[in-house]
């Protein structure tokens, strides 16, 4: 079935001639006996009576034919109706999700494998204490690292330190640009040291954070930032959070004494020439020691950040 100026062709199984007929009414169309008719919209509004009546059997062509054509009239009305519910529907739900207070979202610390491998020597000789020292250390320094950009129960310079500027050809660290000073709870304000980068210091703090800055005088640098609060739920949310990324951290620095212990077994066993069992016992102490320093170093800096998150 397609339309050509307003009227419709209707290709029917009454008669198989091969012309086009311009009836009147759809009566006409049937007792013409048209393979291929014109008729208006109004004409298809038959009856099923009169479906039987003009094509008895066949009357089924026309019924699919007339469906098809209701469903194309109608089918954009009804995808603009869903998209429509779908818009609302998203935004009761950012309503209900400001009303709660914004998601704080911990950043990932990756614990790459070269760790792994430079706690681990192929000679004949035990692993060094403070070379596992440093290494662990290495893993609780990422961790606080992530901290600076998840703000407590009020807002500090910090979360600005991790944005990332396009500036000058190259991606920076938004402090080497620009200085961030919170105003008070709900408000920051970051002046770029070269107004020439207002714009890419602003659209990183909107991608990065999510937040909507604003130009204040683009001449002079400035941006002001609103913070919105962050709910009690929200804070709760994310020390819990914090906690799952501490033990990751934890499962990383058992690790690496695990694979140190190995050797010094291997010593305490007699399998590495020229290590007495004296000083395997000696350097595993140390390396337990070393162990648990860097462990409480992590619980401490974990609880501190906990803390400043739940403060009322």
């Amino acid at each position: 079935m397609s339309m050509i100026a307003g009227r419709y062709l209707v290709r029917c199984a009454v008669r198989k001639f091969p012309v086009a007929a311009s009836c009147s009414s759809a009566e006409h169309v049937l007792m013409m006996g048209c393979a291929e008719v014109a008729v208006t919209p109004a004409d298809l509004s038959l009856t099923p009576h009169q479906q039987r009546r003009f094509f008895g059997s066949k009357r089924s062509k026309l019924g699919h034919h007339m469906e098809r054509l209701d469903e194309e009239a109608h089918r954009f009305e009804r995808e603009e109706a869903v998209e429509k519910r779908k818009k609302k529907k998203a935004g009761k739900k950012k309503n209900r999700q400001a009303a709660k207070g914004t998601d704080v979202e911990v950043p990932e610390v990756e614990f790459t494998d070269d760790l792994a491998d430079d706690d681990e020597d192929d000679g004949p000789s035990l692993p060094d204490p403070k070379d596992l020292e440093l290494i662990m250390n290495r893993i609780v320094d990422g961790v606080k690292e992530s901290y600076k950009s998840i703000r407590g129960a009020e807002p500090t310079p910090d979360i600005f330190d991790r944005i990332m500027v396009e500036a000058y050809g190259d991606t920076v660290p938004l402090p080497t640009v620009a200085q961030a000073v919170i105003v008070s709870p709900t408000l920051a304000q970051v002046t770029c040291y070269d107004p020439s980068v207002t714009k890419s210091v602003r659209d990183a703090i909107r991608d990065t954070l999510e937040l909507n800055p604003q130009l204040e005088d683009e001449m002079s640098g400035t941006i002001k930032v609103p913070l919105p609060r962050v709910s009690m739920e929200t804070r709760q949310k994310t020390a819990k959070q914090l906690a799952k990324q501490a033990e990751r951290a934890r499962n990383r620095i058992r690790d690496i004494r695990r694979k140190a212990m190995n050797k010094v077994k291997q010593a305490k066993d007699g399998k590495l020439e020229g290590v007495s069992e004296d000083e395997a016992f000696r350097t595993g102490k140390e390396i337990d020691s070393a162990t648990e320093k860097v462990t409480k170093k992590l619980n401490d800096q974990l609880q501190a950040k906990q803390d400043e998150i739940l403060a009322v």
